[in-house]
């Protein structure tokens, strides 16, 4: 056991997800949760102790994990910042797969209350989901074999090798080493990577990709064979479009949060479109080959997940 208690700000699939995997591995002794929805959860969601709809109601944690929706990040943060007097959480995370509004937020608190919480904070992002959003949907096992990124505000970028961690504005190392066991206790291997180097990242890793699978979605739901294509597919078709099925809500504020990346990701990715296209149009073999062998390549050399030790 890691934890005696464990609050957790949103009860959706991340949400629940997490409690149901802590619980499962036997990371905590309780676990309780805070969601506008509560009174539609209570006695139905079977993966916390206690859920309410008020921050006031668990005082003490010692994990708070933000795992609300990414418009809702900022405000709670600031309340957080802000009301320490009234509250007592040891350690605090977040799980936003996207830090823009955070890194804003932190930037803008007063510097008493920014240091006092960035004492305590490290931000994460277990690069874990699935298609079905919504707590009904949790699962125990979302976590395994996933990796989940681990952020310290001044954490400096990979690029500059002669940078140091800024110490005044990052948590004690023994609170960093908590939350990596937490991560690796529910199936993560744990990564480190710069808060402010985050979104770009993911632009290219998720969020773009994502966009793609949303288009070719688009696409086909407006073609002749929208409907045969329901049940007349082949495993590559239904693996490629898996993603397309994503909660909307959701993922527009993905990439709307994300879009100055993405956008650009776009215009470097048309590039490549083009030169696909063009070997068509000459039927130049040679070159598709090429094309599709560099592609090939790339995707083959995927790390295989290494368990954490």
């Amino acid at each position: 056991m890691i934890f005696e208690r464990i609050l957790i700000l949103g009860c959706g699939l991340i949400g629940s997800s997490l409690a149901a995997s802590a619980r499962d591995c036997g990371l905590a002794k309780e676990i309780v949760g805070v969601d506008n929805k509560y009174k539609l959860m209570r006695e139905r969601n079977p993966f916390f102790d206690e859920i309410s709809g008020s921050l006031k109601s668990f005082e003490e944690a010692d994990l708070c994990v933000i795992a609300i929706p990414i418009e809702g990040v900022p405000a709670v943060v600031k309340e957080l910042a802000n009301n320490q007097g009234q509250s007592n959480y040891d350690l605090i995370t977040d799980v936003a797969s996207s830090k823009k509004s955070l890194i804003e937020v932190l930037d803008e608190l007063k510097q008493d209350s920014k240091r006092a919480f960035l004492s305590k904070f490290i931000s994460s992002h277990p690069l874990a989901g699935s298609e079905q959003g919504g707590w009904e949907n949790a699962s125990t096992n979302l976590f395994d074999r996933t990796i989940c990124l681990l952020s310290t505000f001044g954490m400096t970028s990979v690029s500059d090798d002669n940078s140091t961690e800024d110490e005044e504005i990052s948590p004690p190392r023994q609170k960093v080493a908590r939350l990596e066991r937490f991560w690796q206790g529910v199936g993560c291997r744990v990564e480190h990577f710069p808060l402010q180097e985050h979104d770009q990242l993911l632009s290219v890793i998720s969020h773009f990709p994502h966009l793609l699978a949303f288009s070719v979605g688009a696409f086909m739901s407006s073609s002749d064979y929208e409907n045969i294509s329901k049940t007349i597919h082949g495993t590559g078709f239904k693996d490629f479009t898996r993603i397309s099925a994503a909660p909307p809500g959701l993922w527009t504020d993905i990439l709307l949060e994300n879009r100055e990346y993405i956008l650009l990701n776009s215009e470097q990715w048309l590039e490549s479109y083009k030169e696909f296209i063009c070997a068509l149009e000459k039927g130049d073999k040679e070159r598709l080959v090429a094309l599709i062998s560099q592609s090939s390549i790339w995707r083959n050399g995927l790390r295989k997940f290494k368990p954490p030790l």
